[in-house]
C-alpha cells in the first residue's frame, strides 16, 4: 500500500512485444511503471522515517502531492486533511493518508449455513438492495487499530519495516541471465500451480517493466535504511511501490483471455503474491540442479550451495506472503504461494518438521476461503479456469498424501468439496486462441481424455492422480477413521475398486504393459508411469495394513505390496542416469514409499529368523532388496531435504541385516540363547533381547511413523 507517494507512472506505453508459445504476439494491455533515480513520485531524502510521530511538524519535509492514474482510480487513500499535522501528532494529507484509509476486502466463500446467507438466498431477491449488508472495509495493515502498538515503530506490520522486508526480498531477486537460465528447467518443476507459461510471462513482463531498476547495479548490502540516512532512494524501490499499490484492490475478475488474465498479476500489475510464486519458482529450480551446477557460481547466489539458494529463495517467498497476511489478501494465487512455500519446505528441510503442518494447514484455510472447493461445474474453460480446477485438485491430492505421510485426518473430503477433474489438455493449447481451444476441447472423450494417447505434462497425469486419491480418501477413513465399520468385505471392495480405476486409466499412464512387463519407457515418460503405479500401490499397501491390523488377514498380502513398492522405488535409483532431471525428489520417494515398504521387509526377515513368522518369504529376495535399499540411502545427497532421515534409516536397515545374517551361521533355532549364557528367551523382533538389541538410540522409531492404522488392536508380533 502507498505511503504518501503514488504508483509508478503508468503513462508510458509498452511497445515491446512478447512471443508467446501459440507464435502470436501479444501486445501488453497495462503500460509498465517507470522510474529513474530519482522518480518525480519519490519524496527528498529525509532524516525522519515516514511513519515517525511528531508533535511538531518535523524540519525539511516538504509537504508531497500524490499523484493518480489509471490503476489507482477506486483504490487510492484518501487524504484526511491538507498536508498539516494534528494536535495530536498524527501526519495528516498525503504523507499519513495510510493512518485513515481503507480499503476494499479480498472476496472470501461464504456457503449456505453463514451469517449473511439469508440476505442473498433466494428468498431475498425481491428486495436484494434493501437486504444488502455489505462488508466492512479494511484498514491499513499498519494502522494504529487499537491503539498503540506494543512494538511501537518497530512493528513489522508498520510502512517502513513493511518496505524494507520487502526491499531485502527484491534484493535476492537473480540477475537477468540467471533468471534465463532458471526458466530453462520447466520440465522437472512441473506442477500445475507453477503454470510454466505463467512463470515466463512473469520474468519476462517484470524485466520488460522494470528492467533499469533490476538491471542497476546493487549494493552488497540491500540499502534498507535509506531514508533515515538521507540517501538516494534504491532503484528497487520501484517495484516496491508497484506492489504496495497493488495490494490496495483485491484481484480483479478472470478475463477468458489467457495474456490478459496473465498481466491481471504480472508487469506493472505485480502482486506479493505473484512475486513469491516466482521466488518459489527460482527456488525450486535451484532444488532441480546439480550440486555441480555452473549456475550455483554465479556471483548473484553469494556461494551458496543448491539447498541453501533454494531455502534464500523460500524466505523471500516468505515475505510476499507475509505481506500478502498484513493486508489480509485471499485469493487462489495466495493459496498457490503457500502450496509452493510448502514445497520448498520440505525440499530444504525434510517432511517430519512442525511447520509443514502449520503450512498445510494454512493452505487448506486459504483455498477454502477462496473458493476452490466449490469451483462452478459449468464454467466456460478458459485459462484461469483451468489454472484453479488444476491448483485444487493439486491440493487435494497433497492433502491426501500429508494425512498418508503422517497418520493424520485428511482436511478436504469430497463430502463437502467439489474435486473436478482438469481438462486433458496441453498448457499450449489452453493459452491458444479461443477458436483451436475449442477445437481441442471437442476432441476430449466423454471421459475428458484426449484421445491422441499423449502424456500431458500436468494434466493427463493429474488427472489419474486426483483418481487415485480419491480412493485414498475411503481407505484413510478406514485407517484413521473412530468408530468405523472395518470388514474383510469391505475391503475387498476397495481393493476391487481401486484395481479397476486404475485399469481403466489411458494406457500411456501405465508403467508395464499388458503382459506385465515394464514398458521401454524413458526420462520424464518413465517417471511420471512410475510415480502413479506407486501411488496406486500404496493404495494397496494400505489396505493391507488395515486388514492384518484388524485381524482379516495374515499380512502375505502387505508383504507382497511391500516387495513391489520397493522395487518400483530402488527403479528410480537404477535408473538415475535417464531420471538425473529428477533427483531433487529421490530423497522424497525413499521417505514417502521407501520406508514403509522397507519397514515390513525389516519386520518379517526378524520374525523369520526369531521363527515366529507365519507369511512366505524369500529370504535372500528380501536380503537383496534392502541391500540395495541401503545404497539408495547412501546415495541420497545431503543437500537433499530428507538426508538426516536417510541416515539414521540406513543404520537401522544394516543392523537388521547384519543381524540376520549372522543368525543365519547359527542353528536359527526359535529359542535363541541370551549372548551372556543367560535363560533362554523369545526373541521379540520390535524389541530386542529384554528391551535392548539394535534399537539403541531409539533409530527404530521410524518404523511407528509406517503405522497409519495404530490403535489399541495393533500389534507386529
Amino acid at each position: 500500500m502507498t505511503r504518501g507517494r503514488a504508483p509508478p507512472d503508468t503513462s508510458i506505453p509498452l511497445h515491446q512485444q512478447i512471443a508467446y508459445p501459440h507464435d502470436q504476439p501479444v501486445q501488453f494491455i497495462s503500460p509498465p511503471a517507470s522510474a529513474t533515480s530519482q522518480p518525480p513520485f519519490f519524496s527528498p531524502p529525509h532524516t525522519a522515517p515516514r511513519d515517525a510521530i511528531f508533535s511538531e511538524p518535523p524540519p525539511a519535509i516538504p509537504s508531497i502531492q500524490v499523484q493518480t492514474s489509471a490503476t489507482q482510480t477506486t483504490n487510492t487513500p484518501v487524504s484526511t486533511g491538507s498536508g498539516k499535522w494534528s494536535s495530536i501528532g498524527q501526519p495528516k494529507g498525503p504523507r499519513g493518508a495510510w493512518k485513515h484509509s481503507e480499503y476494499p476486502r479480498s472476496q472470501k466463500f461464504y456457503g449456505p449455513t453463514s451469517f449473511s446467507a439469508i440476505f442473498t438466498d433466494n428468498d431475498a431477491k425481491v428486495n436484494k438492495d434493501l437486504l444488502d449488508i455489505g462488508e466492512d472495509k479494511r484498514k491499513h495493515p499498519g494502522a494504529w487499530i487499537l491503539g498503540a502498538p506494543l512494538l511501537g515503530f518497530h512493528r513489522p506490520n508498520g510502512p517502513t519495516e513493511r518496505e524494507k522486508q520487502t526491499l531485502n526480498a527484491l534484493w535476492n531477486l537473480p540477475s537477468k541471465e540467471t533468471c534465463e537460465a532458471l526458466l530453462t528447467l520447466p520440465q522437472p518443476l512441473s506442477c500445475p500451480s507453477l503454470n510454466f507459461n505463467m512463470m515466463q510471462h512473469c520474468v519476462t513482463t517484470l524485466w520488460s517493466a522494470f528492467e533499469s531498476e533490476l538491471a542497476a547495479p546493487r549494493s552488497e548490502k540491500p540499502a534498507l535504511d535509506w531514508s533515515e540516512n538521507g540517501e538516494e532512494p534504491p532503484a528497487l524501490l520501484a517495484i516496491s511501490d508497484a506492489m504496495f499499490a497493488n495490494e490496495e484492490a483485491p484481484l480483479l475478475p478472470d478475463p477468458d483471455d489467457g495474456v490478459a488474465w496473465l498481466n491481471n498479476f504480472t508487469g506493472p500489475n505485480i502482486r506479493f503474491e505473484m512475486m513469491g510464486m516466482l521466488f518459489c519458482f527460482f527456488g525450486l529450480a535451484y532444488l532441480a540442479t546439480q550440486d555441480w551446477d555452473p549456475i550455483l557460481k554465479h556471483p548473484d547466489n553469494h556461494g551458496r550451495n543448491r539447498k541453501q539458494a533454494a531455502w534464500r529463495m523460500k524466505e523471500c517467498a516468505n515475505v510476499c506472503l507475509t505481506m500478502c497476511d498484513y493486508s489480509e489478501t485471499v485469493n487462489y494465487l495466495v493459496t498457490a504461494l503457500i502450496l509452493n512455500i510448502k514445497r520448498l519446505e520440505t525440499g530444504c528441510t525434510g517432511d517430519e518438521t512442525y511447520q509443514m503442518r502449520r503450512l498445510h494447514g494454512d493452505m487448506v484455510t486459504t483455498a477454502i476461503t477462496s473458493g476452490l472447493h466449490r469451483l462452478p461445474d459449468n464454467s466456460k474453460i478458459t485459462p484461469a479456469s483451468e489454472y484453479k480446477r488444476r491448483l485444487f485438485g493439486n491440493i487435494y491430492c497433497n492433502d491426501k498424501i500429508h494425512a498418508s505421510l503422517n497418520g493424520i485426518p485428511p482436511l478436504l473430503t469430497q463430502r463437502f468439496c467439489d474435486v473436478q477433474l482438469c481438462s486433458d489438455l496441453a498448457d499450449d493449447i489452453i493459452f491458444a486462441p479461443s477458436e483451436q481451444l475449442a477445437d481441442a476441447i471437442s476432441k476430449l472423450d466423454a471421459n475428458g481424455w484426449n484421445k491422441t494417447g499423449a502424456c500431458h505434462e500436468i494434466s493427463t497425469f493429474l488427472r489419474a492422480r486426483i483418481l487415485i486419491h480419491m480412493i485414498r480418501e475411503e481407505i484413510l477413513e478406514l485407517a484413521l477413521g473412530v468408530n468405523v465399520n472395518v470388514s474383510e468385505a469391505r475391503i475387498n471392495n476397495l481393493h476391487q475398486k481401486s484395481q479397476q480405476m486404475f485399469d481403466s486409466l489411458p494406457p500411456q499412464l501405465h508403467y508395464f504393459d499388458p503382459t506385465g512387463a515394464p514398458k521401454a519407457s524413458s526420462r520424464n515418460v518413465l517417471y511420471d508411469q512410475a510415480f502413479l503405479n506407486l501411488q496406486h500401490l500404496q493404495n494397496k499397501f494400505l489396505l493391507d495394513r488395515v486388514a492384518k491390523a484388524r485381524g482379516l488377514s495374515n499380512g502375505q498380502g502387505l508383504l507382497n505390496t511391500a516387495m513391489s513398492m520397493i522395487d518400483l522405488s530402488l527403479m528410480f535409483w537404477s535408473k538415475r542416469d535417464q531420471l538425473m532431471a529428477h533427483s531433487h525428489g529421490f530423497d522424497w520417494i525413499m521417505t514417502y514409499y521407501g520406508i514403509p515398504s522397507a519397514g515390513v521387509i525389516c519386520v518379517e526377515l526378524l520374525k523369520t529368523s526369531s521363527g515366529q513368522n507365519i507369511v512366505q518369504v524369500s529370504r535372500s529376495e528380501a536380503i537383496q532388496k534392502l541391500t540395495l535399499f541401503i545404497a539408495f540411502l547412501e546415495w541420497i545427497r545431503e543437500t537433499d531435504g530428507n538426508w538426516t532421515l536417510a541416515q539414521r534409516l540406513r543404520k537401522v536397515v544394516r543392523r537388521v541385516l547384519d543381524y540376520v545374517l549372522d543368525v543365519a551361521e547359527k542353528d536359527n533355532k526359535p529359542d535363541m540363547v541370551m549372548p551372556d549364557g543367560g535363560d533362554q528367551e523369545l526373541y521379540d523382533p520390535m524389541v530386542g533381547w529384554g528391551g535392548g538389541g539394535f534399537d539403541d538410540g531409539n533409530d527404530l522409531d521410524w518404523l511407528n511413523t509406517i503405522d497409519w492404522t495404530q490403535g489399541s488392536w495393533m500389534d507386529f508380533s
